[in-house]
């Protein structure tokens, strides 16, 4: 499994990031939890060390179920991150009771990589004003959270407003080939590598837009690869950026999963010149 190195921390999590927001659902539209854990149990014996989950996935599921999961391996053998819903809170003892159940739900003492969910200009200005960042940086010196970054969604302007309020340990971007000028996109990618704030990336295939491509643009992909599947192509890209450490996939099937596993297992991850 390929792995990139958050230089600041010396930590080396794979390059693909297991996201849990959309695991496979039973007929009641609840986690299949027998088919979940097959999947988790094959990612992480196949060297995927990153596990990506957050308060508000699958109603509220994710966490405990993840939680129950990662119970069967050795806590620092893998990095597990969640996020505080912002907007959930009111105060900052709101956040407190929050965060306080999550370590609860996950059945764990610290969360590696904690991050303030979801940010756009409100939500952010809701941060400020409730004072949540000496919340998390009281809870990075007690032990409880590794590493504190954000989650974001809004416009460039914002993002560009909020990655240089701070020195960040990391933060969380949307960004794929179809989406470079879109929210974050290539500006905010360039900004946070020139700030030397690490890049773990969400929708690289673009909720899945991006494995299914219309016949006549998949057919120029089969042309230079017939074996390699068309979202293969679309985490390739995201992976050939050096500041991408972490490449999140909500994967809802195992064959989604050992597609990706395969991706993140050759020699040549990255694109080439004429690949690009």
């Amino acid at each position: 499994m390929k792995t990139k190195k958050f230089e600041k921390f010396g930590i080396s999590p794979s390059l693909l990031g297991f996201g849990c927001m959309r695991f496979p659902l039973d007929e009641n539209g609840n986690i299949d939890e027998v088919e979940s854990e097959k999947m988790l149990d094959k990612a992480i014996n196949a060297g995927v060390t990153y596990i990506d989950t957050a308060f508000p996935y699958h109603n509220g599921y994710s966490e405990p179920f993840v939680g129950k999961v990662l119970k069967k391996y050795n806590r620092k053998d893998h990095f597990l991150a969640t996020k505080l819903p912002i907007w959930e809170i009111s105060s900052k003892e709101d956040a407190k009771k929050i965060f306080l159940d999550q370590l609860e739900r996950l059945g764990v003492d610290y969360v590696d990589f904690y991050l303030l969910h979801a940010l756009d200009a409100k939500k952010w200005q809701t941060v400020l004003d409730l004072d949540i960042l000496s919340f998390v940086d009281e809870m990075k010196k007690a032990g409880k959270i590794k590493n504190i970054g954000f989650s974001f969604h809004d416009e460039y302007a914002t993002f560009e407003k909020i990655i240089t309020y701070r020195p960040w340990d990391f933060c969380q971007i949307q960004y794929n080939y179809m989406d470079i000028d879109i929210q974050a996109g290539d500006k905010g990618y360039a900004l946070a590598e020139k700030l030397g704030v690490p890049l773990v990336i969400m929708e690289p295939i673009k909720g899945g837009s991006l494995a299914t491509l219309p016949k006549d643009i998949d057919a120029i992909f089969k042309a230079q690869d017939e074996n390699a599947s068309t979202a293969s192509w679309a985490l390739r890209w995201v992976a050939s950026h050096s500041n991408c450490k972490v490449i999140l996939s909500g994967m809802s099937t195992f064959e989604q999963l050992e597609d990706n596993l395969k991706t993140f297992n050759r020699e040549d991850v990255n694109l080439n010149e004429q690949e690009m």
